[in-house]
């Protein structure tokens, strides 16, 4: 989805610029196309014979652009929430405390390297999101069972929220090889 919007927008930018451009007169050295009208002498007779055309393409106009400042503000508004959850300072606080015990229990795990949890949405329907780092070799199943049955469900009592619902996303890492410390290199021993 974000593919087409940012292929959608990107057309759009390249159309509004290049209406700029052409009405600046930097296309000219093609023919003198900024003298030229913007419509087609048949479109613009057709436009000013019949009284309803232009009224009814700027309304539609005018109802693209609404739904697009719409969709704008929702994307912002989910944003927002995301960082900010719209919950009282208590609760907040009882989730942060809450959020540390679940990151502590969750990387006592088998397999489970690093846990990272966000309380997020709104009051009426928050959620919890929790960002689980596995070994290459752990079983995401398991992993994911004991999850939901301990720590998770501890959180969701200490928050007060026992139908909290939980989006739990697994990402696995490879071992890092390890790095030798800088410095010298080890020389050959000599007998």
């Amino acid at each position: 989805m974000r593919f087409a919007i940012a292929v959608t927008g990107a057309v759009l930018l390249l159309a509004g610029a290049s209406g700029l451009a052409l009405g600046l007169g930097a296309f000219d050295a093609f023919g003198a196309l900024s003298g030229r009208p913007l419509l087609d002498p048949a479109l613009a007779r057709f436009a000013r014979e019949t009284g309803w055309f232009l009224p009814a393409a700027a309304g539609a106009a005018e109802v693209l652009a609404l739904a697009g400042q719409l969709w704008l503000v929702m994307q912002v508004r989910a944003v927002v929430h995301q960082r900010w959850p719209d919950l009282d300072p208590e609760t907040r606080a009882r989730a942060r405390a809450a959020a540390d015990v679940l990151h502590r229990d969750a990387r006592g795990l088998p397999g489970v390297q690093d846990a990272r949890a966000r309380l997020t949405g709104t009051a009426d329907r928050p959620r919890l999101r929790l960002n689980v780092s596995c070994a290459g070799d752990a079983l995401v199943g398991e992993v994911y069972g004991e999850l939901g049955a301990g720590p998770v469900e501890r959180y969701r009592l200490a928050v007060g929220m026992p139908d909290l619902p939980v989006v739990v996303r697994f990402r696995p890492e490879a071992e890092r090889p390890r790095r030798r410390p800088r410095g010298r290199r080890p020389q050959p021993e000599s007998a």
